[in-house]
């Protein structure tokens, strides 16, 4: 199963992240195969928070971006391995799940280090001979536990640092060259163990299951040694004392760690410029929830995506040309998003992209919860203006009417209670009005910015006026907009006084209107996509 991300359009309106919400649950109870979760653009608008409470349902989260995440592309929670293992489990741990390298982690799952084959390696070239233990001791127990063996007498926690000797040669040939501290690996010769043991052995490994004698064992005892007996032969013995070290005293402990959040982008130049092949990825408390391989890398990966009441770019998420768009649901005009395969692209002339995931629902047969038709027919009446604006449809009024029925209210007045709700406890920000729903619109070789603030009594808000103006002139010249326009639309008159910055010559002709009072009154005007952005593009394309 894989996340499909479902958002629509940035500074989303109720529409918007309404209809995210409800058609990621139609998919979920449709589809079987992926888990779609509904997240958002931007701050969620007022009456999107009203209605939300109301019908008890948790706002989406809101996304900064669809890029390649690490998170995306990493495995996840992978075997680690502690610091006091011995070497041995670690060569044991990669080949038996197929991995090249094993995160070191203290108690607190945090990464101290790094195990890889390259490690491994490098330390079977410095074991061509067997040097023995000098330069890096061991305990009994690590020896122990590297031959799967057997502690009949001595101390596991001993330090053993002395040579590792195979006894092939005859007794006193063997006990000439034992010096105290030694290791000594021997089958079932029963002269060479008591003689090595007396010649100062501290270790005595009894290889092919050969339980030494009682006497050799209470000589060991005696002499404060260590008797281990396993079932390999010499030949393995000899071979697995070398990974016996604890995988603290040779791990990398120059780790490269990376967040889970990191853009993939990012963490990839990172690993390719470091001489190792995996990042060990660390969360916020610092433990360790994946790995990054090269392979990761190279095969990458593009987050699934569904857009819902929007199909352009520029008002998509950050990183939208990274993702795979998998669907899109929307009634505004087709943009300029492309998909690398044929897609399902829901497109209806209606009022609301609500209205489309309401009639979806219908067609595939799934019954609406209560909750979710609450949320769709809020959204339905805030984009269709109580279902006044001219792009109001029957499709719009039926499905609206059908909402309200599974609801249990008017919807007129369900209505005037959610568009009350955006003033509530409000005091008047400049920015908040041109900032509260706007969409940019690609108009020839630039950027119009369109906003459109509702509200009951538009004269209140044209009492700041020049603050308005100020406030879209510093967006224009912060963004690089060819010139922002601002609709405050006022629901009762119904009708829309029309301010803008910047290049409005042009948007004058559009339009029909004189800004040189510094706004327009236009009569009848309550959508900006039908009345106002299709007569821009329209000019724009003249």
């Amino acid at each position: 199963m894989g996340q499909i991300l479902v958002f629509g359009h940035r500074n989303p309106d109720n529409d918007s992240i309404c209809s995210a919400v409800a058609y990621a649950h139609l998919k979920n109870v449709t589809d079987a195969c992926d888990v779609y979760l509904p997240v958002r653009l931007g701050p969620l608008p007022k009456e999107t928070r009203w209605v939300f409470e109301r019908f008890g349902l948790d706002a989406p989260a809101e996304l900064e971006h669809v890029r390649t995440r690490v998170r995306d592309v990493m495995t996840p929670e992978p075997i680690t391995i502690r610091p006091e293992d011995p070497m041995l489990a670690a060569g044991r741990i990669m080949r038996q799940h197929g991995v090249r390298g094993v995160p070191v982690v203290d108690v607190d799952g945090r990464a101290v280090g790094f195990v890889g084959e390259r490690v491994l390696a490098e330390h079977y070239l410095d074991e061509t001979v067997i040097a023995g233990f000098q330069r890096m001791p061991v305990s009994v127990e690590q020896l122990v536990l590297a031959l799967d063996g057997e502690l009949l007498c001595g101390d596991a926690g001993a330090e053993i640092s002395g040579d590792v000797i195979v006894g092939a040669a005859e007794p006193s040939t063997m006990a000439a060259r034992i010096r105290p501290g030694d290791t000594l690996i021997v089958g079932d010769r029963l002269r060479t163990q008591p003689m090595a043991l007396a010649a100062g052995a501290a270790c005595l490994i009894s290889t092919g299951g050969f339980r030494p004698a009682d006497d050799v064992i209470e000589l060991a005892r005696a002499k404060g040694a260590a008797v281990v007996v396993t079932s390999r032969d010499t030949y393995s013995a000899a071979r697995l004392v070398s990974l016996a070290h604890a995988v603290g005293d040779l791990m990398d402990t120059d780790v490269l760690t990376v967040g889970p959040e990191a853009l993939l982008a990012e963490a990839a130049e990172d690993l390719l410029a470091s001489s190792q092949r995996e990042a060990v990825v660390s969360g916020e408390d610092g433990r360790v929830v994946g790995i990054l391989t090269r392979t990761d890398v190279a095969r990458g990966t593009r987050r699934r995506v569904v857009l819902v009441d929007h199909n352009e770019v520029a008002q998509s998420a950050l990183g939208i040309e990274d993702a795979t768009v998998v669907e899109i649901v929307d009634h505004h005009r087709v943009g300029d998003i492309q998909s690398a395969s044929p897609i399902l692209f829901l497109n209806m002339p209606v009022g609301s992209t609500a209205t489309i995931v309401a009639a979806r629902f219908r067609e595939l047969g799934v019954e609406i919860p209560a909750a979710i038709a609450g949320i769709l027919l809020s959204a339905i009446l805030t984009d269709t203006v109580l279902l006044k604006s001219p792009t109001t449809t029957d499709t719009d009024r039926r499905i609206a009417t059908e909402l309200a029925s599974t609801v249990g209210v008017d919807p007129i007045e369900f209505g005037m209670e959610l568009l009350r709700s955006r003033r509530v406890g409000e005091v008047f920000s400049a920015e908040g009005v041109v900032r509260a729903d706007a969409k940019e619109f690609r108009v020839g070789k630039g950027t119009l910015l369109v906003s459109q603030y509702e509200t009951v009594d538009a004269n209140a808000v044209m009492e700041h006026a020049d603050e308005l103006r100020a406030t879209m002139e510093t967006l224009r010249e912060a963004r690089g907009y060819s010139a922002v326009v601002l609709l405050v639309t006022d629901i009762m008159r119904e009708g829309s006084e029309v301010l803008a910055v910047g290049a409005t010559r042009g948007i004058e002709r559009a339009l029909g209107i004189s800004l040189v009072g510094g706004s327009a009154w236009m009569p009848g005007v309550l959508s900006r996509k039908k009345q106002i952005a299709a007569r821009l593009l329209e000019a724009a394309d003249a």
